[in-house]
């Protein structure tokens, strides 16, 4: 968890589309740099416009970063359980009035013009998360007021099930969690991630699922991802140029602890619950 400075109040969005206009998924008007930078780097600002901060407000007034989802849809964003659940705690005991959904910002403790704050209504969880192995570590969020897109604010796709990856493919992890000082902790960060065999993490994590699971990053460097990026995309672009959310960041160690790979729930094996709860909830996938 990473503490905020300010508490962000919303503000207005520039260059608003309607809510009922369907823009792209997957296309940043901003290109992502793609360029492969040992430790990682500041994305640039507006090309990762999925992006959402998960923030929860303490009782002493201090916003605390509980870490990121991705926009998928005018009132869904998709993060992992074990925010709302996990040993000791469930999404009953988490009072989420009190939590806030920052959309639009590329920095931590300044407002940003085109960020906007919203609420959230209500979390389904998977029904086969499992808080002890992690399994099933899928959430999503379903937002009080349709949000707005922008040329900052816009979905990501979702990959299905016949929706590929290879070993050696490389994608990008961005999120707000700690650089360990090689990098600025006040902005949004990315690093490059290519996708590991299954028998890296098998060999690493004795419960890692390589039916529902990715290994990503490195077995030796200086990249992993830390407690504050749990639930950010793990982004893989198509041949097409259209980005897809193919994993999103689960589990691994300590991140000061860097000779581990990170261990992603890989979303092609869960984009057909996704869609079914999307529209269950009336707010169905549009892609």
């Amino acid at each position: 968890m990473r503490i905020l400075l300010l508490l962000v109040l919303p503000v207005v969005v520039l260059c608003q589309l309607s809510p009922q206009t369907t823009v792209p998924c997957g296309t940043p008007v901003v290109q992502p740099i793609t360029k492969r930078i040992v430790g990682g780097k500041e994305a640039a600002q507006g090309s990762w416009p999925w992006m959402v901060m998960i923030v929860a407000l303490t009782n002493d007034l201090r916003l605390i970063v509980e870490g990121s989802g991705s926009i998928l849809g005018t009132h869904v964003i998709l993060t992992t359980a074990q925010h709302f659940e996990g040993p000791g705690f469930s999404v009953f005991d988490l009072d989420l009035r009190h939590w806030q959904l920052h959309l639009g910002n590329h920095h931590m403790n300044t407002r940003d013009p085109n960020q906007r704050l919203y609420l959230i209504r209500k979390v389904i969880l998977h029904p086969g998360y499992n808080v002890t192995s992690l399994k099933d570590d899928i959430a999503l969020i379903i937002t009080q007021e349709p949000i707005e897109y922008n040329d900052h604010t816009r979905p990501a796709c979702l990959p299905d099930a016949s929706h590929h990856y290879r070993v050696g493919d490389v994608c990008y992890l961005p999120g707000w969690g700690s650089t360990l000082t090689t990098g600025d902790d006040e902005v949004l960060n990315q690093v490059d991630m290519p996708i590991l065999d299954d028998s890296v993490c098998s060999r690493q994590f004795r419960d890692f699922l390589s039916d529902t699971e990715i290994c990503a990053g490195y077995e030796t460097g200086i990249k992993e991802f830390c407690p504050s990026d749990l639930g950010s995309p793990l982004m893989c672009k198509d041949s097409n140029g259209i980005w897809y959310i193919q994993g999103l960041a689960s589990s691994g160690v300590d991140c000061h602890i860097t000779r581990y790979p990170g261990v992603y729930e890989d979303l092609s094996m869960y984009s057909d619950w996704i869609k079914q709860t999307m529209a269950t909830s009336g707010y169905p996938y549009e892609y």
